[in-house]
């Protein structure tokens, strides 16, 4: 199924109670990038569909920092 084929099946609306620093984090995310709470959920959740994906296929994942140097995201199950 293709990104569009995706975005245009039929919706699911749904509740979350969030704890309040994290519906604050939330609100930040979606301020700073110009996107509505719904939007920065989907994301946060595709990231970590992504991420999940790639470490259970054995990728790790990395963060560069300033200055070239590598760092590896080690994820607690």
């Amino acid at each position: 199924m293709s990104t569009t084929e995706i975005r245009n099946a039929k919706k699911v609306r749904l509740n979350a109670d969030l704890a309040p620093d994290v519906a604050e984090a939330l609100q930040h995310l979606a301020a700073r990038n110009g996107i509505s709470l719904s939007e920065a959920v989907r994301r946060a959740i595709s990231t970590e569909a992504y991420l999940q994906e790639m470490r259970d296929s054995g990728g790790k994942v990395l963060i560069e920092e300033n200055g070239g140097r590598l760092k590896e995201l080690v994820f607690v199950r």
